[in-house]
């Protein structure tokens, strides 16, 4: 009797020693992985400057209503305003005491600055309050009892304050913002 073996009805096309992929799988697989890593990364970076712009948005927007509700206080309480220039006026506000107190609320071009000081001086450092940052352009408007523009502090009857806000970050776009409201003041005769 003849040594007989099965045959494999199946012929391995390679043998064992020479398995694996050949290098235009591995070509056409590091291509198709390149476009899909440069899509997530592209993907990723939109969503960093996004979160960076609200980012941005949000902390402008917790300056912007701080600094309103300060300035209304004081604006809403002055028995008497000064007009110094477009960037700085000045309230008188009575104390529950019977005294008064005075602020000065200026803007600072250079520093890019809007703050707060105790006193008829904008240029006084001492007690000064950086109300916000980043302000690009700001101007006060002096109105009267109708709305129309005010001549003398006199006839000054609310206070109009426009303002334009920037925050630039590294490696995103900057987001700028522009805001303007007005206050009467309650305390303040006209005459």
């Amino acid at each position: 009797m003849a040594d007989s073996t099965p045959i494999s009805p199946h012929k391995p096309s390679r043998s064992t020693a020479n398995r694996g992929f050949t290098i235009v799988e591995l070509l056409v697989a590091t291509g198709i992985s390149s476009f899909v890593l440069v899509a997530v990364l592209a993907t990723m970076l939109q969503l960093v400057r996004s979160s960076t712009r609200v980012t941005q948005y949000a902390e402008m927007d917790t300056q912007v209503r701080r600094t309103f509700e300060q300035l209304a206080v004081d604006v809403k309480a002055a028995s008497a305003f000064t007009y110094n220039s477009a960037s700085d006026i000045t309230v008188t506000v009575a104390e529950s005491d019977g005294t008064t107190s005075q602020f000065t609320y200026a803007w600072d071009s250079t520093t890019k600055v809007f703050y707060r000081v105790a006193g008829a001086n904008s240029s006084s450092t001492s007690g000064r309050v950086q109300l916000m940052t980043g302000v690009n352009a700001l101007t006060f408007t002096r109105l009267t009892t109708s709305g129309t523009a005010a001549t003398t502090d006199n006839s000054t009857k609310r206070v109009k304050i426009s303002l334009t806000i920037k925050r630039t970050a590294t490696g995103a776009a900057s987001s700028s913002s522009t805001v303007a409201t007005s206050f009467v003041l309650r305390n303040k005769p006209v005459s």
